[in-house]
């Protein structure tokens, strides 16, 4: 039974994850489409915020 937990588990995160990939590329999209950002700027506030 701890094995099928797991598998759930797993699944749950990668649909969560892949929901949340979505929304931020929705986000991205809409904010350089309407001139608020370029990609580049929002790669260096990544890189920033990495460091």
């Amino acid at each position: 039974m701890e094995e099928k937990a797991g598998i759930v588990d797993k699944v749950a995160f990668e649909e969560l994850l892949m929901k949340n990939v979505y929304a931020q590329e929705a986000l991205i999209n809409l904010l350089e489409e309407k001139g608020l950002l370029t990609r580049q700027e929002l790669l260096e506030e990544i890189k920033r915020l990495k460091e």
